[in-house]
């Protein structure tokens, strides 16, 4: 075993709170790692304030650094401590990309799907419709100004992260639902 996942091991086993780094993208993520293989890691995410913010599966290749204790990280866990946990966190499979979208798209109704590579920021939200090996059709979620639907076609092979239950992600998905919107 080596050392990270060792310490990986470790904070998952002892629940301690982490602020995971994937500085390729530029982007710091705090939470409880869940679960684990040698591919992926999941977690239970919330804001650097410590509120639940969803669940978020990385690529283990991605991550560049792991920092736990601290007091910046201390104080948010004082608070994430406090936040509703995510109990359907456990029906997400993390054994390969295609079924981590279906697991999530099954339990959430909705994914949000992240291509870093293109740009760091880059996500899609919404539901997929079709999927195999190496290509995903999705019927995409506007944002809160433009409320536009479009479909997608896209390479499963260009994720890089793969998020859900997130308050804006809910949010849209409710609109989206609530007013039967195409």
């Amino acid at each position: 075993m080596n050392i990270q996942t060792k310490y990986i091991e470790k904070l998952k086993a002892e629940k301690i709170f982490s602020d995971i780094y994937t500085d390729r993208y530029d982007e710091s993520i705090y939470g409880f790692i869940f679960d684990f293989n040698e591919e992926f890691l999941i977690l239970e995410q919330f804001t650097d304030i410590g509120e639940a913010d969803g669940i978020a599966v990385l690529k283990r290749e991605n991550i560049s650094r792991i920092k736990w204790l601290g007091n910046s990280i201390k104080t948010a866990e004082i608070f994430a401590l406090k936040a509703i946990t995510n109990e359907n966190i456990g029906k997400i499979k993390i054994d390969n990309i295609q079924n981590i979208i279906k697991s999530i798209q099954n339990e959430f109704g909705y994914v949000t799907l992240y291509i870093q590579d293109v740009d760091s920021e880059m996500c899609i939200i919404g539901e997929i419709i079709e999927m195999d090996a190496d290509t995903l059709i999705i019927k995409e979620y506007g944002t809160y100004a433009s409320l536009d639907r479009k479909m997608l076609m896209l390479s499963i092979h260009e994720i890089t992260k793969v998020e859900c239950d997130g308050q804006y992600e809910r949010n849209l998905h409710e609109l989206f639902n609530k007013n039967n919107w195409v």
